[in-house]
């Protein structure tokens, strides 16, 4: 999956990634969300940066995350300038300059926007196999909507899930909107069939 992911090039990947902003700028749970961490993007994964920036012209509150290898978890921290607050940090992925950390209640979240290396349609998510986001995501209050960004050719068939697995309740691509939650519970009625 990542070798395909890697093989896109930077204008398809852009070009792509612009067609999933326009798709979540009109996503009601989006437009609602006062309180949205968004993680910062690789050069392969569905591009964050352009949307982080619009949805602070929103006056959309904004966090990140912050790695914090030593207890292996993630700890948002409001962003409010890009261009000033941000370095390389763990693994090559930008991150808030320890002078912008600034801790994010997770109680003012209402909507994560959610990496990852595939996707099933039930929301099934595979990552780089850390299990950082699935600590994270278990940590915040319920209601809290995670809506995962991927381009089409990251969505399989089906992954497996363990109990330990946080599934996201959407996945945007360039060509559609998947309501998990729906596939999820229609493969449940499949198999108790």
């Amino acid at each position: 999956m990542l070798k395909k992911r890697r093989s896109e090039s930077s204008e398809e990947i852009e070009r792509k990634s612009y067609r999933i902003w326009e798709k979540l700028l009109a996503f009601d749970l989006f437009l609602k969300g006062r309180g949205v961490l968004f993680y910062l993007a690789l050069e392969d994964e569905v591009q964050t940066r352009p949307m982080i920036e619009a949805a602070l012209g929103m006056e959309k509150r904004i966090s990140v995350p912050v790695i914090d290898e030593e207890e292996r978890e993630i700890l948002p921290s409001i962003l409010e300038d890009p261009d000033k607050e941000l370095t390389s940090g763990p693994w090559g992925i930008l991150e808030p300059k320890r002078k912008f950390y600034r801790p994010c209640p997770l109680e003012e979240i209402d909507l994560v926007i959610v990496p990852g290396v595939a996707f099933d349609e039930a929301g099934n998510r595979l990552g780089f196999g850390r299990g950082f986001y699935d600590k994270f995501l278990r940590r915040l209050p319920e209601g809290v909507s995670f809506i995962a960004l991927a381009f089409e050719l990251q969505v399989v068939k089906s992954l497996p899930s363990r109990p330990h697995d946080v599934a996201v309740g959407y996945i945007i691509t360039e060509k559609r909107i998947i309501k998990c939650k729906e596939r999820r519970s229609r493969r449940c009625t499949l198999k108790d069939a």
